[in-house]
């Protein structure tokens, strides 16, 4: 970690860890954008090994212990923060209520999730309580700012919309040959994802040329779990694992990405099946109505295994499985413009 400028801000930036997920990879984004004009730190409450590359003059510091709660207190006194961000609930329930007592110090919410946790009663009116010593809300999605506008009571005034940023994919050209139809998932293990429904949906149509590979990481479920699932529906040979995305995980070697999600804002996940020139099958919700449609693929709103199935199994047989995916191809080029992402940053941190 290189020494900080003392002649740029410092910004903050408080999350739960750096492991592999959309906020993360947004985090990652943003923060190795802003370096070059601010000076930036990371706070993280757990020591897990971080997922991605991040600039060398940027400070993490990850805080495990009590006590080193207190150093990030010493921090916030003799680095005197112009800006702390905060993102995902725990972080903001930990760092938001520590800086409770520093009102100078201006404070940012960057919701990437619907309040679908607030079905616990205390972290909903703890969350709420926190608002109050808010500054400003980042939302990812339309559904997000309406979740904070409707249900928490934030003014329309201190709530923005910033979409996600994804960096596009090289060019890959050397694909090989493959008959079956292959499907991506790319979700980390939480029940929310749908990586069960997932695997009942296709079980209904196991006998069709398809195989599925997973990318993501164990989090409220171990990957044993889908493996013994896929096992007990005759599925075995049809899942696989993958260590990584990248360019080779492109149309046409690949043919459709699946999210099946309860509850989603705008997923990281969708943004990179669309750079991989995918077309797409996804659940209604949240802001993926804006980005999935009848052009690059099927919106569903139903979680019954076998209405999905039948969906599934129509893009299979689609002949015109190509233009989906030149519809996709096209759809993401905004999202790969700093302009209107990375950039509205430095814009909010320069307004207030």
């Amino acid at each position: 970690m290189g020494k900080f400028n003392k002649n740029k801000i410092n910004i903050f930036f408080c999350i739960n860890g750096l492991q592999r997920g959309g906020a993360e990879k947004q985090l990652n984004y943003i923060s190795n954008y802003l370096n070059e004009n601010y000076n930036i730190s990371i706070f993280t409450i757990n020591s897990k090994k971080n997922s991605y590359k991040f600039n060398s003059k940027i400070k993490i510091y990850k805080l495990n212990t009590l006590f080193s709660l207190f150093f990030f207190l010493k921090k916030v006194i003799i680095l005197k923060p112009k800006v702390v961000f905060f993102i995902l609930p725990k972080a903001y329930f930990i760092f938001g209520t520590m800086l409770i007592f520093f009102p100078k110090i201006k404070k940012v919410l960057m919701r990437r999730s619907l309040n679908y946790y607030h079905k616990n009663l205390i972290y909903k009116f703890y969350e709420i309580f926190l608002h109050r010593f808010t500054h400003l809300f980042i939302c990812n999605s339309i559904a997000a700012k309406k979740n904070l506008i409707d249900s928490e009571n934030i003014s329309k005034k201190k709530v923005v919309v910033i979409k996600n940023f994804i960096e596009p994919y090289k060019k890959y050209k050397n694909f090989k040959k493959n008959n079956n139809f292959k499907i991506l998932c790319i979700s980390n293990f939480y029940r929310y994802k749908g990586h069960h429904l997932l695997l009942r949906s296709l079980s209904h149509i196991k006998n069709l040329s398809w195989d599925l590979s997973l990318f993501g990481e164990e989090r409220e479920f171990k990957k044993n779990e889908i493996i013994n699932y896929a096992k007990s529906l005759g599925l075995s040979k049809k899942i696989s694992f993958i260590s990584k995305v990248n360019n080779k995980c492109s149309f046409p070697f690949f043919k459709l990405g699946i999210i099946l999600s309860k509850t989603e804002s705008f997923p990281n996940a969708v943004l990179e099946y669309l750079s991989l020139k995918l077309p797409v099958l996804a659940t209604n919700v949240g802001d993926i109505k804006y980005i999935v449609n009848k052009s690059n693929g099927i919106l569903i709103n139903s979680r019954n295994s076998k209405i999905i199935s039948k969906n599934i199994k129509k893009l299979i047989f689609d002949k015109n499985i190509n233009k989906k995916s030149n519809y996709s191809k096209n759809l993401i080029k905004k999202y790969n413009n700093k302009n209107i992402t990375l950039k509205k940053y430095k814009k909010q941190i320069e307004k207030i």
